[in-house]
């Protein structure tokens, strides 16, 4: 693929500006779309090509990707928004604009960054690449567009474009605040003192949680080693939700026990919330979306992506300490 530029979306988001470097230090030229240019930090005189707009505009992404042999589609909308209207565009139109212009160019290679939000209807209490992913019910408009824009790909990959799937776990890390990032957020209220220490169901519910720097080290394997038409699941640790608030509360040298409350509750408190936001044009302060996830299983296994693409993750306790230090 020599000097040819590099396709990448996403480049403003969590996962993007980590692996912005990685792609940088490669000395490869990369075209980029961002919707707003003043947000992107980058290195002075860094090989980039900005284009202008967002992945939902089909002339955008196919001006972005003329000239490139390989890709990564990252771009997603995560944060909360009142017009379902929203996540289509970005996470439906914008996938399936970026696919058929990778069709339509030849582009050699594609790595679409799906999630794993796909698995969450698979009832196993350990879930891989193997995992049931299913339809309605949703958690929410996130989860309901992820899962229309992973069968895109998918449907793509079947005609024969050499799509690479990723499905990163939780991610997690410094200076980042954002809906994705859930444990900076606690670290952050742990340092100022703002954490009930009540957790849902005694916080015996396990997530995965990984590093953002070993996604972006992840997504880059999966370009150089990952087998077109395949997917792999980028996570790392499973943890219980009180095992993870004690490590958080221990670096903020906060001892004080916690309890737990029931889940079932929350159900009718959520409907009801969600009815207030809608009436007030605000956002609900909680979900049934969120209520459903307290009791779906969130553990994963990266086995595949540690044996086929030598993935590795940065030790929890460093991970935790360094996104904590900069909360």
């Amino acid at each position: 693929m020599g000097d040819t530029p590099i396709f990448l979306t996403g480049v403003t988001g969590f996962i993007g500006k980590r692996l912005l470097p990685l792609l940088l230090a490669e000395g490869r030229r990369i075209h980029v779309i961002v919707r707003d240019p003043s947000r992107l930090r980058m290195p002075e005189g860094a090989p980039l090509r900005i284009f202008s707009g967002d992945i939902g505009d089909p002339g955008v992404v196919r001006r972005a990707m003329e000239g490139c042999d390989e890709g990564y589609h990252l771009a997603a909308l995560v944060q909360h928004r009142r017009d379902p209207a929203e996540y289509e565009r970005s996470n439906i139109v914008g996938t399936r604009n970026v696919l058929l212009a990778a069709k339509e160019l030849g582009l050699k290679r594609l790595v679409y960054s799906s999630s794993i939000i796909v698995y969450a209807n698979d009832p196993s209490p350990m879930k891989d690449e193997a995992s049931r992913i299913t339809g309605d019910p949703f958690l929410g408009d996130y989860h309901r567009t992820k899962y229309y824009a992973h069968l895109e790909a998918t449907r793509y990959t079947a005609e024969g474009l050499p799509v690479i799937l990723v499905m990163p776990a939780s991610v997690f890390g410094p200076g980042d605040v954002s809906d994705a990032n859930r444990v900076f957020a606690w670290c952050r209220r742990f340092k100022h003192g703002w954490v009930p220490h009540w957790l849902p169901d005694g916080g015996k519910l396990v997530l995965n949680i990984v590093y953002g720097e070993d996604v972006a080290r992840g997504i880059l394997l999966a370009m150089r080693r990952g087998e077109p038409g395949d997917g792999y699941l980028l996570g790392g640790d499973n943890i219980s939700i009180r095992e993870l608030m004690e490590k958080i509360a221990r670096l903020a040298g906060d001892t004080r026990p916690f309890r737990g409350f029931p889940v079932t509750p929350l159900e009718p408190l959520a409907s009801l919330s969600e009815g207030i936001a809608r009436i007030t044009g605000t956002r609900p302060l909680l979900r049934r979306g969120l209520v459903r996830s307290m009791k779906t299983a969130w553990a994963f296994s990266s086995e595949k992506a540690r044996r086929e693409l030598g993935y590795t993750v940065t030790p929890l306790e460093d991970a935790l300490r360094a996104t904590f230090e900069s909360a």
